[in-house]
């Protein structure tokens, strides 16, 4: 029963490295096609920042792939995955409604591709493709009337719940061998 077990921990973790490599792929396409491609400037995008998030009960310091910050606010926020963007969507629009004290206005997933780009203010689905993506000069045209505006209170710990389980979802299922031998 031990080798089963070691042998599925060892597909497991395979499967894990897989996925990690496939991303950071992604991520360099998307990173290029947000510098090229939609003329962001390199300091106008933060790569993997990280954000407390507290809960009534507990606190968990999350992660996500792009921040893009034009003149003092963050516009958009990006996350890459390799497979099953749409499953992605409820997380994306609860970070960005959380992780600031105001709701970042756009929220996209993508996987290089194909990509749900999403309006967090109504929930909307505004585009499908990364090529859909609003270039910097259309987001600079949007920020215009742009005002700041939190997480309804009563919504609030809601969707922190909502990032709190993705977070479990995104956390390695096999423990790495330091860990191990510890």
């Amino acid at each position: 029963m031990d080798d089963r077990k070691k042998l599925i921990e060892g597909l497991i973790k395979e499967e894990e490295e897989i996925e990690a490599i496939q991303v950071g792929g992604i991520k360099q396409k998307v990173w290029e096609f947000l510098i090229k491609g939609k003329q962001f400037k390199s300091e106008e995008i933060d790569i993997d920042p990280q954000f407390r998030l507290a809960l009534s009960d507990c606190e968990v310091t999350l992660s996500v792939d792009f921040v893009i910050n034009l003149p003092s606010t963050s516009i958009m926020l990006i996350q890459c995955r390799s497979t099953a963007i749409e499953s992605w969507e409820s997380y994306v629009i609860s970070l960005a409604r959380v992780i600031k004290d105001y709701q970042i206005p756009y929220a996209v997933v993508t996987d290089g591709e194909k990509a749900r780009i999403i309006d967090v203010l109504t929930g909307r689905l505004i585009g499908e493709a990364l090529d859909e993506l609003f270039n910097r000069q259309e987001i600079l045209n949007k920020m215009t009337d742009f005002k700041k505006i939190p997480c309804p209170a009563n919504r609030l710990e809601m969707e922190k719940r909502i990032v709190y389980a993705f977070e479990g979802i995104k956390c390695p299922t096999v423990k790495n061998s330091t860990e191990e031998k510890a």
